[in-house]
């Protein structure tokens, strides 16, 4: 599997992987799909890409996408930015995700970055497990945030401090 630098091309392929998640779990805290000039929009806002690094992982096809983005918009969070990832259904359970976010870390760390945050929805044990794995810490929990499919979910918060 080939992790490379993203595009905007990339666009389509990212909302179908988040369009996925959307339509079938709480990882995504959203009810709303979004088209690929959605996702590009998205990105660019962000400033991924441009100011913030920005993975592919594929072989053939995009089998997921990582980037980095500021935590908060004011400027004494300059130096703390979050991780969003999300892999194709079919790549899950072999590993790409903790090298997706070792080669984010590392390129974070470059960047002089101080601090990361990751929100991951809680029951995602799979998300929980590689970030501890990758010595993020448990930074907070805040119950029941998020509403999907008649549920409440809450965000399980984890730092990593570089």
């Amino acid at each position: 599997m080939k992790i490379r630098e993203g595009k905007e091309s990339d666009a389509a392929a990212m909302a179908e992987i988040y369009n996925h998640y959307v339509r079938t779990s709480p990882v995504i805290f959203s009810d709303r799909c979004l088209t690929a000039g959605e996702m590009a929009d998205k990105l660019r806002r962000l400033g991924v890409g441009s100011r913030f690094p920005f993975l592919i992982a594929e072989e053939g096809n995009i089998a997921g996408y990582a980037y980095a983005h500021l935590w908060q918009p004011d400027p004494v969070y300059d130096r703390t930015w979050e991780l969003t990832m999300y892999l194709d259904a079919q790549a899950c359970g072999k590993g790409l995700g903790s090298r997706m976010l070792a080669m984010l870390i590392d390129e974070c760390r470059r960047r002089g970055v101080h601090t990361l945050v990751s929100c991951v929805t809680e029951g995602n044990s799979a998300c929980e497990r590689m970030h501890d794995r990758a010595g993020f810490f448990l930074a907070g929990r805040m119950p029941e945030v998020g509403c999907k499919f008649g549920n409440y979910y809450a965000d399980v918060i984890y730092q990593l401090m570089l």
